[in-house]
């Protein structure tokens, strides 16, 4: 009897193993056979970034970066004032990780080329950090990317894949990912920089991110980064190739208090560290809020010119080339008035407000607030528009357990919703770019967040968003 026990549990467990090797194999065959599904989106750039360096012939300028690379550049001028080179734009989502990049610049380094290394300035991108979902977003039909991972990251990359390839079976059923606005591959040019009509000036609700704040503490940048960096510049210069690390742009408004009198100190440790040399004066890339589009890295139309102008002399500096570089500054782009609007008031009576700037900001709950479990920010107050959330608004709020902010809030604090122990409902009325938003949102609660439901998809593949796909719902 017990033979017989034992011959059947060692058939099921064969059979499982069986099964599961079967659906491991399904899903390795659905990686690589399903067609390419991420061709449409911000990172499925990639592959079209990597074909043009490999296949741009003679001396290049390569700039190496997360996304502020794309949006603070134009290759178009910097081919038209140092014309002995090309440009290539090898600035990524900085949820990839600059490592990566490094991986892949290596394969095509070319001698006489300029890599420029840019950063930005923050703990994840100056950092070894590697997301291996994204890597295989980036790889959806240029596989080759894999081979030329490091070791390290090829190994964590395939742990990711089978979540990959069931991702693309989905979307084979489903339909691929079409994401509209500037977070799609459309708003690359042939360069690889972002050329998009509605990028005219700054759009964050107070010119600054306030969760994305910019420092200069030296433990910011890793040393295991500076290693990576360090590598980088031996085997490139090896190839006859130049590698300077230079300052990504940041926004004024959104320095720690007294972080510009860091900057100096901050300089003179990492020239200690770097093996290569820093091109430009670093506190030329701290630019005034006017200049920047949508988070504290990436700059608007006339920002990226005027970004671009001082590349081009810091490398005709570089080069002693005296040529005039006459591109005009281009005037300091205005904000639009969006002080009016209409929506929902009919919670208005619940909240208590400030004064701020031309319009009122949500400071706290009076006692029917605190006491509601569903609420909705109200567009106006008083004839005039709501503008913001304060930070401890809610926090602590053990009662609510639905909120919906319309399109008027345009900021949203990490760990606003902290100790709401009940909220399992965020609901966003607006698209995703009209608000700006950090890591920590969700940091101290546990809910989800309901989108437009024609809007689920752009707000799972935006810049700012990604990061939040797996907690994101369409609100039917």
């Amino acid at each position: 009897m017990k033979r017989r026990q034992l011959t059947s549990a060692l058939i099921i467990f064969l059979a499982a193993i069986a099964l599961i090797l079967s659906l491991f194999l399904t899903l390795i065959i659905c990686g690589f056979a399903i067609p390419c599904k991420y061709d449409a989106t911000f990172l499925g750039e990639m592959k079209y970034k990597a074909e043009r360096l490999k296949n741009t012939d003679g001396k290049r300028i390569v700039v190496i970066g997360g996304s502020s690379v794309p949006f603070s550049l134009k290759g178009g001028l910097i081919e038209k004032y140092l014309p002995e080179y090309s440009f290539v734009d090898f600035g990524m989502y900085a949820d990839l990780g600059v490592s990566v990049m490094l991986d892949w610049a290596k394969t095509e380094i070319h001698e006489g080329d300029i890599i420029i290394i840019s950063p930005e300035q923050s703990e994840q991108t100056l950092s070894s950090y590697f997301s291996a979902d994204n890597f295989w977003q980036c790889a959806d039909g240029y596989f080759g990317l894999y081979n030329q991972l490091s070791p390290e990251r090829r190994e964590r990359a395939a742990a990711a894949f089978p979540a990959f390839a069931g991702k693309k079976l989905y979307y084979s059923v489903t339909g691929a990912p079409q994401p509209e606005g500037i977070y799609a591959r459309s708003s690359f040019n042939e360069y690889g920089d972002i050329e998009y009509d509605d990028r005219n000036f700054n759009i964050m609700s107070e010119h600054y991110n306030p969760n994305q704040m910019i420092g200069f503490d030296r433990q910011m940048i890793k040393d295991e980064f500076i290693d990576e960096l360090n590598d980088f510049f031996a085997y490139a210069s090896e190839r006859g190739a130049e590698v300077y690390y230079r300052f990504c742009p940041m926004n004024e408004d959104a320095l720690y208090p007294d972080a510009s009198s860091d900057i100096d100190g901050y300089y003179d440790y990492l020239d200690e560290r770097l093996d290569f040399d820093i091109l430009g004066n670093p506190h030329n890339s701290v630019m005034k809020a006017e200049w920047f589009y949508d988070t504290n890295f990436h700059l608007n139309d006339s920002g990226a010119t005027l970004f671009t102008r001082g590349l081009i002399d810091d490398i005709k500096l570089l080069k002693k080339d005296s040529s005039p570089t006459d591109i005009p500054t281009p005037p300091a782009p205005s904000c639009p008035d969006n002080s009016s609007g209409e929506g929902d008031d009919s919670d208005a009576d619940k909240f208590i407000y400030e004064r701020e700037g031309d319009g009122w900001i949500v400071s706290g709950l009076n006692q029917s607030g605190k006491t509601a479990e569903i609420l909705v920010i109200p567009y106006t107050y008083r004839g005039e528009k709501v503008t913001g959330i304060s930070r401890d608004a809610f926090k602590g709020n053990t009662a609510l357990k639905e909120i919906t902010v319309q399109d008027n809030i345009g900021i949203l604090y990490d760990d606003m919703f902290e100790g709401c122990s009940s909220l399992d409902k965020l609901i966003l009325a607006g698209k995703p770019s009209d608000y700006t938003v950090g890591d920590g949102l969700r940091d101290g609660a546990n809910f989800l967040i309901y989108v437009p439901e024609e809007l689920e998809t752009s707000y799972k593949l935006n810049y700012a968003w990604q990061r939040y796909a797996q907690f994101i719902r369409a609100d039917r």
